[in-house]
């Protein structure tokens, strides 16, 4: 069995268990990742490394809130590799950061249907 992406525990305990908490931290960011996503693909298309990076570091900062470390990791990669100007490596890491959003999101919507 595969490790889930989101750790709805260490979600809740950085919460102190409150679910109605749990549930507009996960709405707002189900709102919010994927227009700051698209952003992101964005400026990776149009060649902007100063916009990769600040996107990225906003959007470590949301999978960080909701406890997603794989998603973390990723938007740390694309801040950091961006800065360097290295766009293509950025590309593959945001093609990832997008399946690893997507299915993430899908064990989030388990969770606040289950609460």
């Amino acid at each position: 069995m595969t490790e889930p992406l989101f750790d709805v525990q260490r979600f809740l305990q950085s919460l102190a268990q409150d679910k109605e908490l749990a549930r507009e931290l996960l709405a707002a960011f189900m709102e919010d990742s994927p227009e700051r996503s698209s952003s992101l693909g964005a400026a990776l298309d149009a060649g902007d490394a100063e916009e990769v990076s600040k996107l990225a570091h906003s959007l470590k900062g949301m999978c960080g809130v909701v406890r997603t470390d794989l998603l973390v990791n990723l938007a740390y990669n694309m801040e950091k590799i961006s800065k360097s100007g290295d766009l293509t490596e950025a590309r593959e890491q945001y093609g990832l950061f997008i399946e690893t959003l997507e299915a993430a999101r899908c064990e989030m919507d388990q969770f606040m249907n289950e609460i």
